[in-house]
Formats: C-alpha cells, sequence, structure tokens
C-alpha cells in the first residue's frame, strides 16, 4: 500500500471527509471538513466517488512524501505549493513521484485549505467516517491531529477520471461577512436590547477561532436570559455566554450547551467564517427557514452542476 510521510505537519492539521451523522446522542460531534466545498471539489477532480478523506491543512505550513506515484490536488484555502521546491499552481491536478516532496505554504487569505492525493486517506473508519474529532480522540490517525513523523495510509486509485472546475474558489476577501441565521427557541425571549445589539451592530473574528467554534468581539449582547437548561447544539448556533461575545459553533463544537442561543447561522455562511481570518467584520441578519431551503438547494444545484 502507498503511504504518505509526514515531515512537517503544521499547527492543526487532520484527516477529514464529510463527517460522521447520528452520534451526537453519544456526545460525538459530527466532525468532517470545515469547508465542504472544497472537499467535494478535490474529491471530484480525482475521480473520487466514495468520499475519499483529504488532509485538512490550517493555514500552510505542511510537507510530506509519497512512497509511490500518485496524483495531488489542492483546494479550499489558496497555498504556495511546491514539488521539490519547484513552485506549481494550487488549483491544477499534480503528479507527485514517489519519494518527491511537497510542501504547501500559507498564502495571504482563507484558513483550511484540503491535501487531496488520488485514492485517499485510507485511515480505519470509526462510526461509518475517516473524520478526526481531536477531543474525542475519534478517527483520523490515531484519533487525534497529524504530528510529525507520522505516516498514513494512502487508498488505491480510481481508474476514473473528474471533471471538476478547478477555479471553483470559495474562499473571498469580503469588507463585510454577512452571517444569515433563522431564529432559534431563546430569539423571542431576548431583550429587545439584545436583539438590537445582535443585529445592528459590527462583530469581529477574534483569534480564538478553531474547528469548535468562533469568537467574535464587538457590542456586549445582555440577553436577560438568566437560568436555561442545557439542550443540544447544532451546527451554526449562535451561543451567548455570560462575557456577551457570541461565539458561533461548527464541526467540532460540543453537542450540548446550557447558554442562550438566539438562532443558527446558515450552512453557506458558517463555511465562509470558519475560512475568515481574525480581524474580518462580520453582521449578522435574520433568515427564515424558507430563504435557507433556497439557499441551500440554490448552491448544492450550483455544485452539481459545476462538478458534473
Amino acid at each position: 500500500m502507498n503511504t504518505l510521510q509526514i515531515q512537517r505537519a503544521g499547527i492543526a492539521s487532520s484527516v477529514q471527509d464529510s463527517g460522521r451523522f447520528g452520534m451526537l446522542q453519544m456526545g460525538i460531534p459530527p466532525a468532517g471538513a470545515m469547508d465542504w466545498c472544497a472537499l467535494i471539489s478535490g474529491q471530484r477532480q480525482l475521480g473520487h466517488l466514495q468520499d475519499e478523506a483529504a488532509i485538512e491543512v490550517a493555514y500552510g505550513d505542511f510537507v510530506a512524501s509519497p512512497i509511490e506515484d500518485c496524483h495531488i490536488v489542492v483546494t479550499g484555502a489558496p497555498v504556495s505549493l511546491s514539488i521539490d521546491h519547484k513552485p506549481v499552481s494550487h488549483a491544477s491536478v499534480h503528479a507527485v513521484a514517489g519519494g518527491q516532496t511537497l510542501s504547501m505554504k500559507t498564502a495571504a487569505e482563507g484558513v483550511y485549505s484540503y491535501l487531496h492525493i488520488s485514492g485517499g486517506i485510507a485511515v480505519t473508519p470509526q462510526f461509518a467516517s475517516r473524520s478526526t474529532s481531536p477531543r474525542e480522540g475519534v478517527g483520523g490517525l490515531n484519533g487525534g491531529y497529524l504530528k510529525n513523523g507520522d505516516v498514513l495510509p494512502i487508498g488505491e486509485a480510481s481508474s476514473s477520471g473528474g471533471r471538476a472546475d478547478p477555479q471553483l474558489i470559495t474562499v473571498r476577501t469580503r469588507e463585510t461577512l454577512w452571517l444569515r441565521f433563522v431564529p432559534g427557541f431563546q430569539y423571542a425571549e431576548l431583550s429587545e436590547t439584545a436583539i438590537k445589539s445582535l443585529l445592528q451592530s459590527d462583530y469581529v473574528v477574534t483569534p480564538k477561532a478553531n474547528r469548535m467554534g468562533v469568537t467574535l468581539t464587538g457590542a456586549t449582547i445582555e440577553t436577560g436570559i438568566h437560568t436555561l437548561l442545557s439542550e443540544a447544539t447544532c451546527h451554526g448556533a449562535i451561543q451567548i455566554p455570560p462575557d456577551g461575545k457570541p461565539i458561533i459553533l461548527l464541526n467540532d463544537r460540543q453537542t450540548v450547551g446550557g447558554y442562550p442561543k438566539p438562532g443558527a447561522v446558515i450552512r453557506s455562511d458558517c463555511l465562509r467564517l470558519a475560512q475568515a481570518r481574525p480581524g474580518q467584520k462580520v453582521r449578522f441578519a435574520v433568515c427564515s427557514p424558507e430563504e435557507a431551503d433556497r439557499i441551500q438547494w440554490l448552491e448544492q444545484h450550483y455544485l452539481e452542476t459545476r462538478l458534473r
């Protein structure tokens, strides 16, 4: 079996596919790629059909070598990509010979990049997914972030070729990132002042951002809700802790929480938030469930059309 030898793993690299589902009752979050569009794009470009796993790399700084020939493509946040110290385009499929060294270094925007290798990363699935949940020690390689010296198994490459558009880009610089959210149970219980703060204030992404969630800074939100029983969380949930700074819960979130939640940010805007670097300005906007469904349908239709 082909393997990938990791010389430099970076600050937070992990094996991810589309995630695991139906495990929240066991306290296991979905995990999966933070940028699901980038994951799908890379899978299709290499002809993958079975949700083959890729390596999610945060802020670049990744160096590795396959022991056998393979093809690679990098999607998501743009990187400076080189093979044996020779720069190559990060937006194309490349052949890498066994023993050659591929290197990814961060560029000026975005957070999460995805290194796809023909055949996929063939770690043993756990609960029907290869995705890594580091806090729970589930999935990936030994249940945690990748380390220098790790060796990853690579699956057998498919003979079918992909026809994806390599120019499908999910990372774009925005002066203001709008986060559309569907109101939840506690929205109607918020004070008028809290709703005004949430909807009329500018917030900024802080360095306290990872796969669990993104903390924002800006106007303090006084919810007026002092007691609340713990309840299940969902992807994109807006949590308001006692300090009044909103936290948007993402893939590796805790499965239950007891903070007030005005609502949940829609999936496509969570993707953009995950790729936003500290300092990015954001605003909140209310979105109806019907509008959220239309947005998801249109984006899925667009993806399927581009990646057909």
